[in-house]
């Protein structure tokens, strides 16, 4: 299996006030090409805690048997994928270093 994790963020009203807040998420595509929303997950911040959080239950929900990883090269994310789970390979998504050597 094969998935790609983001954080998009958004701005949210709460409390009478905007605020920024980030939407975790994780699809995976199967062997046989079908795409799945794994998991979705929103936070006010994109930390390594953050990730943990987001993926310990997606494994104890059956996750397993990941090839790749793809996603952005936040610190605590790549960290966090590699702690939960292990033996899967991690690439920094196309798009992101694309947008990033832009600037």
């Amino acid at each position: 299996m094969f998935v790609a994790a983001d954080a998009p963020a958004l701005e949210v009203h709460e409390n009478g006030r905007v605020v920024n807040m980030h939407t975790l998420v994780a699809v995976g595509v199967n062997a046989e090409g079908y795409r799945e929303i794994l998991g979705v997950d929103v936070t006010s911040s994109e930390d390594g805690a953050g990730w943990l959080a987001f993926f310990r239950p997606l494994v104890a929900r059956g996750l397993s048997g990941v090839g790749l990883v793809t996603s952005d090269a936040h610190a605590g994310q790549v960290a966090a994928i590699g702690a939960t789970l292990p033996g899967a390979s991690w690439q920094r998504c196309r798009t992101h270093a694309r947008r990033t050597s832009w600037r």
